[in-house]
């Protein structure tokens, strides 16, 4: 098992959870979109980077693009 940081957010009732965590010297991202509608199990999209911090950023710049917050 893996461990890392799990990051959330909630979207006009979308629910959107991202774990991040390091393997093979490089920083993952694996986003899961939660709809009650779906049973899936396999992430949304796949991100990597060199640091957490550029792979975190790079998670939230996804979520404001597929699911914009409310203006």
């Amino acid at each position: 098992m893996k461990s890392g940081k799990l990051v959330k957010f909630l979207r006009g009732g979308t629910t959107v959870h991202a774990y991040i965590y390091r393997d093979c010297g490089a920083v993952h991202a694996a986003v899961y979109v939660l709809d009650p509608r779906s049973r899936s199990d396999r992430p949304e999209v796949s991100l990597s980077g060199a640091t957490e911090e550029a792979v975190e950023a790079d998670v939230r710049a996804w979520v404001d693009r597929r699911f914009p917050r409310p203006e």
